[in-house]
């Protein structure tokens, strides 16, 4: 794509390009994953991305600020579907994270996500720098809500997302190392209370991480598994619908926290290396989109989102190498979820919306 293109279009079309690709790796690797689990499951998948593709480009053609007055209903929607899980959702793999309407299944803890941010870039920028502890506090409030109610769903790996969101979104609104220490030490003094409420499979799975051959066949069979498909693959990988790993059904949730296992089988570490380096590519335009909006609230925004995507995609990493335990986050636009596919497709339309309507700071 031109320069002369982007200039007409006001897109940053490398962004978008990233992003595709990123989309596009993985519905290659849902066609080889998703016959093992379900027959139609490729093609739901490629539905989603069809609806968070169209509403990308539906969004970046509108004028970013009018989202930013949707912050506080989304915000409070949000908080009132999380609490809604809790009662009528639907429970799967020990967890009650999903609302059914008509048939499909939603995941409100990613609306969420995103509701959150949008809320915290319009309260961080009316603070002064840097913050007061009052605002530090009514911020780390505001992140900790819903993530509350969905570390209760139970959910360990999309709770923290929310404290990296607030934490990037707060240190670029002025948080001090005072404060940042003050609210380390309150954290660390939770931490005793966090792990009685955590369930027994996720303390299993946080221990498992020291030694996952302790428990080979338990707890310590998902990263197993994931570390021999994708040292299987070698370089150039074993090809398209190959991988034994997967297709022999070993590997489990490959479909959507593992599937960066069913690439490094099937496709090798080139497979591999090409997810990283688009990641990259994708956070990198993200983080330049941060530094040249003029205006406070997007710059927040864009924080916000490269905070997301990043941590997501370093723990999922982390997690099916063994770098990392087990805490079931999904690849950004990779792993297979209606909710996180679209739900981040709305968030890059918005960033394309801030490119295309803010004034931006010249290079």
């Amino acid at each position: 794509m031109s320069t002369t293109l982007a200039s007409r279009l006001k897109w940053d079309l490398r962004l978008f390009a990233s992003a595709a690709a990123l989309t596009l790796i993985g519905a290659v690797a849902m066609a080889s994953a998703g016959t093992t689990v379900h027959p139609t499951l490729a093609v739901r998948h490629a539905i989603w991305i069809g609806i968070g593709v169209a509403a990308c480009v539906g969004i970046a053609r509108t004028n970013a600020h009018r989202w930013m007055d949707l912050a506080a209903v989304a915000y409070g929607v949000s908080l009132a579907l999380l609490g809604l899980v809790s009662v009528a959702g639907a429970m799967r793999l020990g967890a009650t994270r999903w609302l059914s309407v008509s048939g499909l299944s939603l995941q409100p803890s990613e609306a969420a996500k995103l509701a959150t941010t949008l809320l915290l870039a319009r309260y961080l920028a009316g603070q002064p720098n840097p913050l007061p502890m009052r605002a530090v506090w009514i911020s780390l409030a505001l992140a900790g809500a819903p993530a509350l109610l969905v570390f209760l769903q139970p959910d360990l790996g999309s709770a923290t997302v929310f404290g990296a969101i607030w934490l990037g979104m707060a240190w670029v609104g002025g948080l001090s190392r005072r404060a940042v220490a003050g609210v380390a030490g309150g954290l660390l003094a939770l931490v005793p209370l966090g792990w009685v409420l955590l369930r027994d499979y996720q303390r299993d799975r946080l221990l498992a991480f020291v030694n996952p051959h302790a428990d080979p066949l338990g707890a310590g069979f998902s990263v197993i598994q994931s570390t021999i498909a994708i040292g299987a693959g070698q370089w150039w990988g074993r090809g398209w619908w190959a991988g034994t790993q997967t297709h022999l059904r070993f590997l489990p949730e490959r479909h959507s926290d593992f599937i960066f296992s069913v690439i490094g089988e099937e496709w090798g570490f080139l497979g591999g290396v090409a997810v990283i380096g688009l990641l990259g590519v994708l956070l990198l335009r993200i983080l330049r989109l941060a530094l040249r909006v003029s205006t406070p609230e997007w710059r927040g925004v864009a924080v916000g989102i490269f905070c997301w995507v990043a941590y997501q995609a370093v723990i999922n990493l982390g997690m099916v190498t063994g770098l990392l335990p087990v805490v079931g986050v999904p690849l950004p636009l990779v792993s297979y979820g209606g909710s996180s596919m679209v739900t981040l497709w709305v968030a890059l339309g918005m960033l394309q919306s801030v490119h295309r309507t803010s004034v931006l700071r010249q290079d």
